[in-house]
């Protein structure tokens, strides 16, 4: 057996596990889409990358090491990531989500700044609206007035 199946078969038991236990969720008569979609839908992608990953061939002599360099950049991201849910309470979805957007993409060394930015902006708002008028589903608003 190679890596990518002794992998791949836990990968899809848990899968399978968790669309059980979302099928499990209680129901509520009165909205579209219901408690338990989003944890189907990513259970059932899940069992799809499984499926794939179990059938897909892998280097065998590849590293399961990461080298330092990158390891530096994957500590850097996760930081990032960190302050970002630290921060994401007190200064709301829209802002945080912007700055993490901008300087983690110029972190990772994309250059092109003012694509960055227009896609910073128009990302975190088109998301905050799509869950705050359309889904109603309640985002941090933090220090921006909506």
């Amino acid at each position: 057996m190679t890596m990518n199946q002794k992998i791949s078969i836990p990968l899809l038991v848990l899968a399978v596990s968790y669309i059980i236990a979302s099928i499990l969720l209680p129901t509520y008569e009165y909205i579209i889409i219901d408690a338990n979609a989003f944890p189907i839908l990513l259970g059932s992608l899940l069992i799809i990358l499984s499926v794939i990953l179990f059938f897909t061939k892998s280097d065998e002599g590849a590293s399961l090491f990461v080298a330092k360099k990158d390891f530096k950049v994957i500590a850097t991201v996760l930081g990032m990531l960190l302050i970002y849910i630290l921060l994401l309470e007190h200064l709301g979805f829209v802002f945080i989500t912007t700055l993490f957007i901008f300087i983690c993409s110029l972190f990772l060394g994309y250059r092109n700044h003012i694509a960055n930015a227009i896609v910073s902006i128009i990302v975190p708002i088109s998301l905050y609206l799509l869950f705050t008028r359309y889904l109603m589903i309640a985002l941090p608003e933090g220090i921006l007035p909506f």
